[in-house]
């Protein structure tokens, strides 16, 4: 595929996108497109991949790692994560909590976010609020019931919101 051709003596880009940008990404694609018109292309010169996370310039599962890891949990990086990683329960379990937490659960409120259609933002159960997962977990008035329930079976009293 071309992604570009030389047209006297200067380099023109092509690109054709897979599908229609959304709003949210124009901006990074414009820049995008700013940061490589500043690139020169040499035509005569072999291409390669260079890996900038990596010093080496080559591609690491632990260099991606590192770097996600980075940007998740910034300079500051929290140990509730990693306690929460050595609790005695299931790794689902343990999964499931780190997204509520870090609310990456496919919720109404994300996906709208992440560009999925959806029709109606409202929680399933009161139809009160947007549906999102401090909503859903801990403020719903369908659900308190559930937690003051649970609670109750382990003999354990606690405000809740």
């Amino acid at each position: 595929m071309q992604m570009g051709s030389n047209t006297s003596a200067e380099w023109e880009w092509k690109f054709n996108w897979r599908r229609p940008l959304f709003d949210s990404e124009i901006a990074m694609a414009d820049g995008f497109l700013g940061e490589i018109a500043q690139r020169e292309i040499h035509p005569q010169r072999e291409d390669n991949w260079v890996w900038k996370p990596n010093p080496s310039g080559s591609y690491s599962t632990k260099s991606t790692y590192d770097l996600l890891w980075g940007e998740s949990m910034g300079e500051n990086q929290d140990t509730t994560f990693e306690e929460l990683w050595k609790l005695k329960i299931s790794a689902k379990s343990s999964v499931f909590a780190w997204s509520l937490i870090r609310d990456r659960l496919p919720t109404k409120l994300n996906l709208k976010r992440r560009q999925v259609m959806v029709n109606d933002n409202l929680c399933p159960f009161c139809s009160n609020n947007e549906e999102e997962a401090a909503h859903l977990f801990f403020n719903c008035s369908k659900i308190l019931p559930l937690w003051w329930e649970s609670l109750s079976w382990i003999n354990l009293v606690t405000a809740l919101p």
